[in-house]
């Protein structure tokens, strides 16, 4: 089954894998540019402009790809940084061309949403505020597909990556030669290195090695504390010690404002469909 993400990468590098690996794993003579907190939540304030953003715990891009709660998630490396949150699913990444080149003015922005639950996958590249491809799908669906193919997209097209379906389920008449969150996976590995769901290729960079802060939100009138502060501190220097910081999985309270601009997909007929 595929991994679940909901992310949008911020590019201004000729080299984003590059530099991302850099800063990951930095190697002699190459310096590391570490994960800056402060960056980070003041690009993701810039999407909840309403409330106050206090970070709860520094955690990996891979955990923070997955939660299903209403915190969000940030992170910011020199010319790369990365936000994580509800509000990015949707099945018409088109829809959000202003919203994100809003949030920070960027030369490339990537979108990757990929849903285990319902076989979804969507992926959308924009360059200097352009939208240069769109595409999101279930097995049997295209809800979007705006701009010219990239060429890792070929050997899906041409049938090269099956859908795998249930033992004793034929494939639908209609379905597509290939499992949407794979292919959106694959942009994902090749604007940025890599992907979520495992086994990873031997060139792929972990997930679980990107740094990223989980932030909850709060009232605008809202004031941190020492508290707040120690606790964050607290729960990353626990992690990072090898222990488990655990944020609070809560659903949103208002569900209907977390959904994006294509809402949530129900489950339904294509829960048939496993991952690859």
């Amino acid at each position: 089954m595929t991994a679940r993400a909901a992310t949008v990468w911020f590019i201004d590098s000729p080299d984003p894998a590059g530099d991302l690996r850099a800063a990951v794993r930095p190697s002699d003579g190459v310096p590391r540019t570490p994960h800056d907190v402060g960056h980070a939540r003041q690009l993701a304030s810039g999407i909840y402009g309403d409330s106050v953003l206090v970070p709860v715990v520094d955690t990996d891009l891979a955990s923070a790809a997955a939660a299903r709660d209403n915190h969000v998630y940030a992170g910011f490396y020199g010319p790369l940084a990365v936000v994580s949150c509800s509000l990015f699913e949707t099945t018409t990444p088109s829809t959000l061309s202003r919203t994100l080149s809003a949030i920070r003015p960027s030369s490339v922005i990537t979108l990757l949403y990929v849903e285990p639950e319902t076989a979804f996958g969507a992926f959308a590249r924009w360059e200097h505020g352009t939208l240069r491809r769109s595409f999101s799908a279930d097995p049997v669906t295209i809800h979007e597909d705006e701009g010219l193919p990239f060429t890792f997209e070929g050997p899906f097209w041409g049938g090269e990556f099956p859908l795998s379906v249930t033992d004793g389920l034929g494939t639908a008449p209609m379905a597509l030669p290939f499992h949407p969150g794979q292919l959106a996976e694959e942009a994902n590995r090749s604007w940025l290195g890599f992907r979520y769901t495992h086994p990873l290729a031997p060139h792929d960079l972990d997930p679980a090695d990107i740094t990223v802060t989980c932030f909850s939100l709060h009232p605008a009138e809202y004031e941190p504390t020492d508290e707040d502060h120690e606790a964050y501190r607290a729960a990353t220097a626990a992690r990072f010690d090898g222990h488990s910081a655990r944020v609070e999985q809560r659903p949103p309270a208002h569900p209907e404002e977390h959904a994006g601009q294509g809402g949530r997909r129900k489950r339904g007929r294509i829960r048939e469909y496993f991952g690859f």
